[in-house]
């Protein structure tokens, strides 16, 4: 009897905090629409604890779009795969301009303190996708043909610039050295945002 009053006590807790998040969520002014002027940012109703869960849904509404990329059994082809990867972490992109552009002009000691935390995730997060070997794939497997596909001067610039970012981030690096390149990476990381903290 006392093991099935715990399990449902769990229960109601885990339910209890699952609908919690789920309001912090609904009140997070990065998920919802800004119908502001020009689509400026509601700097009035954004406050230092809605960056971390939009960073991390920003994160993962885009590997859901890079996974979509990745199994699509169709053939690689601007659209499906450069095009749709440009358009992809529109949350993250959102919320990176606002907390990113605010730290650097009216910094505290909050701000910092998120930084922190994000910094190394968003490096984990960068290299996830730059060393995805089947994304990288695809990106070729249109780089390859790029001539013959009729692209004009700005698809093409996109798909070079594509294709040359996957490249220096690392999708040419053999498998037994990635693990030290994300750490590489990860310090990198840390170390430009504890230089830039140093500046301010």
């Amino acid at each position: 009897m006392t093991k099935k009053i715990l399990t449902l006590s769990c229960a109601a807790l885990l339910l209890g905090a699952a609908c919690s998040n789920k309001d912090k969520m609904k009140d997070n002014p990065f998920l919802t629409e800004w119908n502001t002027p020009y689509q400026v940012p509601p700097f009035d109703k954004i406050k230092t604890d809605h960056y971390i869960p939009a960073f991390e849904e920003g994160m993962k509404q885009q590997m859901a779009e890079i996974d979509a990329i990745v199994n699509n059994t169709e053939a690689p082809t601007f659209a499906n795969t450069i095009e749709a990867l440009e358009y992809s972490g529109a949350l993250l992109d959102k919320v990176s301009a606002v907390f990113f552009n605010l730290s650097e002009c009216e910094n505290n000691d909050e701000m910092e303190k998120i930084a922190t935390e994000i910094t190394p995730k968003l490096s984990k997060h960068g290299d996830d996708i730059s060393l995805n070997a089947k994304l990288f794939e695809r990106i070729k497997a249109v780089y390859d043909q790029k001539d013959s596909l009729g692209l004009n001067g700005e698809q093409m610039r996109l798909l070079e610039e594509t294709y040359k970012g996957f490249v220096r981030g690392g999708a040419n690096v053999p498998a037994e050295l990635q693990t030290r390149f994300r750490e590489i990476n990860e310090q990198l990381s840390l170390l430009s945002l504890r230089f830039g903290n140093n500046v301010l």
